[in-house]
């Protein structure tokens, strides 16, 4: 008889333990990730690093970002965040810096769904051939932190970029 009551004690106290962690999550929803919008420079280099998000008619998300590197060479981002489906999808792709050529294919840009969110974070799952790789947004009291783990040549990469907003 004890052990049936702690069974069901200890069941109970994980039921609301449970409920209490759900109730603090926030649903990826297109409206749960307004946090991203906003104007962002990366705090190691703001001349080098930009990346800005605005939330568009509907509740999507659009974005663009560039990068250079010390040696002048970088590359340009166009960025969306969208409902397909159930899904809440991150659609991106990369250009060279004059726009000339896409790095993804014409018909196959990256695709990262959204898997887990909370009030002020979310992490991307890579899908297809970039399954496997994760992109995390999470915003600080100091800015946007990104963070990217991707697989280049099979090989595991890590990268962090830590964006602060933007001042007119």
């Amino acid at each position: 008889m004890r052990s049936n009551f702690r069974f069901q004690s200890v069941a109970v106290a994980a039921f609301l333990v449970a409920g209490a962690v759900a109730a603090h999550a926030a649903p990826c929803t297109l409206a749960g990730l307004s946090w991203m919008a906003g104007d962002w420079h990366n705090s190691d280099d703001p001349n080098g690093s930009e990346e800005r998000w605005t939330v568009a008619p509907g509740g999507v998300l659009m974005g663009s970002a560039f990068e250079f590197e010390k040696d002048g060479k970088g590359y340009a981002e166009a960025l969306t965040v969208r409902q397909d489906g159930a899904a809440i999808n991150m659609v991106l792709r990369h250009f060279d810096i004059d726009l000339g050529r896409a790095w993804e294919e014409r018909t196959a840009p990256m695709i990262f769904a959204a898997a887990s969110c909370d009030g002020q974070s979310a992490v991307f799952d890579g899908q297809g051939e970039h399954a496997g790789e994760h992109l995390t947004y999470k915003r600080t009291h100091e800015g946007l932190t990104i963070i990217g783990d991707f697989l280049h040549h099979d090989k595991p990469a890590h990268v962090e970029w830590k964006m602060i907003a933007t001042r007119n």
